[in-house]
């Protein structure tokens, strides 16, 4: 593809370049041993005060220009931006930058906290439940997988459970914009015990901070986004509680 007399590096060779930059830079990190004896709980969360912020514009160097589409109608689908091919292509030139193993990129997808020695699960759950009624975190839902997976292989399981609370205002207007995060609520939270018995507390880690430096002029409004991050924070407050057995 040429423009003006140059030639146009294809989209997905961009995003690879820009994301194998990126990965270099992480890879010490990522190639770290994990050390369940030291694990530092707040690394968690970045913080109220992490990120370049909303108004946040680039300076100089390379530019998108995206159009702005107008805000979308309440509860419509996207249409999808992409086929199932050069979604492929895109991932695989993503991931030919990333050095970390298929651990590692599940890890980082993840928030995840270490409940302290001598609480049991039922203690865990009991402070989440507490801390989430204070937050108005609606308890929608509470799963025991190996209690299922003993009774089947008749086998012992380490313990397994999900819980599920819910901001419900804030999902219905999230839902509201993109009906495709459906796949993501209500926010779900693991409690699980590892192979030496120690109990973690986990959540899928996602924050709308991540947007703030993306181009695309199509964003989320403040609004719903300062909501997003109360979310997000009270997950946190919830699994803080659950970690440290707080009533």
């Amino acid at each position: 593809m040429k423009k003006e007399g140059k030639t146009m590096k294809p989209l997905h060779k961009i995003f690879a370049a820009a994301l194998s930059a990126l990965m270099v830079m992480a890879a010490p990190l990522a190639a770290q041993d994990d050390d369940y004896g030291g694990y530092d709980n707040s690394t968690s969360y970045a913080g109220a005060d992490a990120g370049v912020g909303i108004n946040w514009m680039p300076q100089g160097g390379f530019s998108l220009k995206i159009p702005f589409l107008g805000t979308p109608e309440p509860n419509t689908t996207v249409e999808n931006v992409m086929s199932a091919n050069a979604k492929m292509i895109m991932m695989q030139g993503m991931m030919a930058g990333n050095p970390m193993s298929l651990r590692q990129s599940i890890s980082i997808m993840v928030a995840k906290k270490r409940v302290a020695d001598g609480l049991s699960l039922e203690d865990v759950v009991e402070s989440m439940d507490l801390r989430a009624n204070l937050l108005n975190m609606k308890k929608v839902g509470h799963s025991t997988p190996w209690k299922v997976i003993e009774a089947t292989t008749g086998e012992p399981s380490p313990k397994l459970e999900m819980i599920s609370y819910c901001d419900i205002p804030t999902m219905r207007d999230i839902l509201n914009y993109v009906p495709e995060f459906s796949v993501f609520v209500p926010c779900r939270i693991s409690v699980l015990e590892d192979a030496e018995g120690n109990l973690w507390i986990m959540t899928l880690d996602w924050d709308v901070r991540w947007m703030d430096t993306s181009p695309n002029p199509n964003k989320i409004s403040p609004e719903l986004r300062e909501k997003a991050l109360m979310v997000r924070e009270n997950l946190e407050s919830i699994m803080e509680a659950g970690a440290n057995g707080d009533l």
